[in-house]
């Protein structure tokens, strides 16, 4: 007996000397959102506004400073936010995000605090609410809902880069009365729509401090398991540094400070956003970069919102594929921007596009022909006899911290070990394509790390 509570005495001991070396590592480690937003990989954006009824081709300086004359352009007869949310899905997004208000400062729902939202227009009678329709519509398909917040321009309000126009206490007060419409909506968007899996200030939200509205205490008292992004006084992912949908690799999920590109920007912004780019490996906060760009973004043109005659410009099927391996593929997130119409849907073929994006995806990686897992700095995957493979894909146990410095794979062929590949940065997700390799096993050997490696997955395919 006294044996039995010895050896039980000395395996509990064990344990809380791993967990002891395990903190002992002292990695910036994924909240809980951040470890749902990384394994999300595609995002879907969709942006609405009252220009996209006007018939005219998107101007955004034009926009930010010039309010719609008539906001009764707003009829989308056949709005479908089911459609629209199932065309995400079908590209494979698990978190889509919409445009609650934008540059006109117009808001897609009932608010009480902004006159210039869908309880001013005859739509529906002033009692559409496309927030509620949006959110309900993700909740039925199985995506994340998500939110955008355009508060540093509002053509209607006279707003500009978060400022008022005017001088002196004309100005003053127009700012407090700007401050608190701002603050009085992220109240409403963050209370009434249940839990968020984002939300998204474009361009920023200045707090107090440089004389904006308050609104991270609103956040953080309604939504406790959210991305936040982004604030001079928070961020939970950062900006890329392009909207290209890609990023360089290697791209560290780990950055220097505690906001994206808000602040410090003299650092930040240089050598073409280098940063923001590629983080820093010994960054002291867990901040991954995320990678947007919009579907109707090909051959010249860059297009957030629907336009008419676009639809040329919809990325084709390889530069999508191209776009995933260089961006879920380098350790972000992608973020498609889609383009609802005047009618209210998706256009057909964006629709389409999404889909098959989805589908070629799904062939690619659905089936490995080899996988495994496991903890150390030498992990080998044996193959069932020797087998043809071109791609690999590596991910860390992201929830340890991103623990991986420098490392190795490997091919066993008929002539001995051939080398794959060697990087630096696995994090959530490391693609690598490659010449046709007949191999009839694997090893990845890590030469350099922060604590032991915790690898959740090898997988090995041939993808043709």
């Amino acid at each position: 007996m006294r044996k039995k509570l010895q050896l039980l005495l000395l395996l509990i001991l064990a344990v809380q000397g791993y967990a002891i070396a395990q903190n002992d590592v002292n990695l910036p480690i994924p909240t809980e959102a951040q470890l749902t937003w990384q394994n999300a990989e595609l995002v879907a954006v969709f942006h609405y506004d009252l220009h996209v009824f006007d018939g005219e081709k998107y101007n955004q300086h034009k926009n930010r400073i010039t309010p719609v004359e008539d906001i009764n352009i707003f009829n989308p007869q056949n709005l479908d936010t089911d459609q629209w949310v199932k065309a995400a899905k079908d590209a494979g997004c698990k978190i889509a995000i919409l445009t609650a208000t934008h540059e006109t400062g117009f808001a897609l729902y009932q608010s009480d605090v902004n006159p210039y939202c869908l309880k001013a227009v005859k739509w529906r009678d002033g009692k559409g609410d496309i927030v509620k329709d949006f959110v309900e519509s993700c909740r039925k398909y199985g995506v994340k809902p998500g939110i955008y917040i355009g508060i540093r321009w509002n053509s209607f309000y006279g707003v500009y880069d978060f400022m008022v126009n005017g001088e002196g206490k004309f100005a003053e007060n127009r700012q407090k009365y700007y401050n608190k419409v701002c603050e009085g909506m992220v109240d409403e968007l963050m209370s009434r729509y249940g839990d968020l899996a984002i939300v998204w200030f474009d361009g920023g939200a200045h707090g107090p401090e440089k004389g904006g509205p308050d609104v991270l205490g609103i956040f953080e008292k309604y939504q406790s398991n959210c991305i936040f992004y982004h604030n001079t006084q928070r961020a939970d992912i950062r900006w890329g540094g392009s909207e290209s949908g890609t990023v360089p690799y290697p791209s560290w999920g780990t950055y220097p400070f505690p906001y994206s590109h808000a602040t410090n920007q003299e650092v930040v912004l240089k050598n073409n956003f280098q940063l923001l780019k590629e983080g820093d490996p010994d960054g002291k906060y867990y901040m991954p970069a995320m990678s947007d760009a919009p579907l109707r973004g090909y051959n010249g043109r860059h297009e957030w919102f629907w336009e008419p005659g676009d639809e040329a410009h919809i990325y084709p099927l390889e530069k999508l594929v191209n776009m995933y391996y260089n961006s879920v593929g380098h350790n972000t997130s992608l973020i498609l921007g889609l383009t609802p119409d005047p009618n209210g849907l998706m256009p057909d073929p964006d629709v389409k596009r999404l889909k098959e994006f989805g589908d070629e995806i799904r062939r690619r990686f659905s089936n490995p022909v080899a996988e495994t897992s496991g903890s150390g700095e030498k992990i080998s995957l044996k193959l069932p006899g020797k087998q043809k493979i071109n791609e690999v894909v590596l991910m860390e146990d992201i929830s340890h911290g991103e623990r991986v410095r420098k490392f190795v794979l490997e091919g066993k062929t008929s002539n001995g070990w051939h080398t794959i590949v060697e990087g630096s940065c696995i994090g959530h997700k490391f693609i690598h394509r490659f010449d046709d390799l007949e191999v009839s096993s694997v090893r990845l050997t890590v030469s350099e790390s922060k604590g032991e490696p915790q690898i959740l997955n090898v997988q090995v395919f041939n993808v043709n």
